[in-house]
C-alpha cells in the first residue's frame, strides 16, 4: 500500500460561499480533513494517491498541492 500524501487545497472564490459542502466533496472524495481555514479558504489533509484525480475533481477546488519532501527554504 502507497503512503497518503498531504495536500493543500485551495477553495475557488464561487466555493467560499458554499464551504461546508466543498469540505464534504472533498471528504467523499477521499481527502482525511485536517485543517479548515475558513477565511482564507485552505484546506489541509491527507489523501491516497490514487485519490488525488477525484480530489482534483470536486467543484470549487481552484488548486491541490502535494506536499514535496524535497522543497529546501536554503
Amino acid at each position: 500500500m502507497t503512503a497518503p500524501l498531504r495536500v493543500l487545497v485551495t477553495v475557488d472564490e464561487p466555493g467560499l460561499g458554499r464551504l461546508s459542502e466543498v469540505v464534504a466533496a472533498l471528504r467523499a472524495a477521499g481527502l482525511v480533513v485536517d485543517t479548515v481555514l475558513t477565511h482564507v479558504g485552505v484546506v489541509t489533509g491527507l489523501v491516497a494517491p490514487a485519490d488525488v484525480p477525484a480530489v482534483r475533481a470536486v467543484g470549487g477546488i481552484e488548486q491541490v498541492e502535494v506536499e514535496r519532501d524535497d522543497w529546501d527554504a536554503g
